[in-house]
């Protein structure tokens, strides 16, 4: 009976050791799927060979052209003033622009309904010594003209002066347009032709014309002169 006891002893501390390994193999387990879960930082390079995202660059803007500008050169009052500095520079352009010089302020009655009502109105305004003369074209045809005037105060005070003769006169501003012409080069702005263009025009110029440099838009309403 004795060799029994010891043996059920044996058979105790063996189930005894054999509980205590698994139980520290669990909790080892435990402690490892912690530190690979926690505290630690995964690179998107270090998981399955994913690229890396950049964060994006600043985008440098690409060199812009060369700006494109006209040289101008002028004004000249007709062909015979610009056809020599022409003919020297056959790169050049020969624009034509309509401009205002100036304006008159005519001072009128009218218009009448015909020419032979004009003339009778004309004929009872001398008879009280009105000068007056009958516009037999243009803006004011059939109206009849009692002054014009280069300056607006005068035109304003002649009419105030036939208002009290119970003649009731109106006004009308008139533009005097003229013509007058313009060598342009249009090119780069610091290209090798524009540099040479602009030194030989530079030498053309004198107390009636001048160089200058222009948006080329600006002479969009000109008229090319052929």
């Amino acid at each position: 009976m004795r060799w029994f006891f010891v043996l059920i002893v044996m058979l105790n501390g063996v189930f005894y050791l054999a509980h205590k390994s698994e139980r520290g193999f669990d909790v080892l387990s435990e402690r490892l799927d912690l530190a690979s879960s926690n505290g630690n930082i995964e690179l998107l390079a270090e998981r399955g060979g994913e690229a890396v995202e950049q964060p994006p660059r600043d985008l440098v803007p690409a060199p812009s052209a060369s700006e494109e500008v006209c040289l101008v050169l002028g004004p000249y009052s007709g062909e015979a003033d610009f056809e020599s500095d022409w003919a020297g520079l056959p790169g050049l352009r020969v624009y034509l622009e309509e401009y205002e010089r100036g304006a008159d302020y005519w001072v009128y009655l009218g218009p009448y309904s015909s020419l032979a009502a004009a003339t009778k109105m004309g004929g009872e305004l001398r008879a009280k010594r009105i000068d007056n003369f009958v516009i037999r074209k243009g803006e004011l045809k059939d109206a009849i003209s009692l002054g014009v005037f280069t300056d607006a105060e005068r035109a304003a005070t002649h009419a105030k002066g036939l208002s009290k003769k119970n003649y009731e006169a109106k006004i009308r501003r008139i533009a005097k347009l003229a013509n007058r012409y313009w060598l342009v080069f249009r090119g780069e702005r610091g290209g090798d032709e524009y540099s040479r263009t602009e030194s030989v025009m530079a030498k053309l110029q004198d107390n009636n014309k001048k160089l200058g440099e222009k948006d080329c838009n600006l002479i969009a309403s000109y008229k090319q002169f052929d």
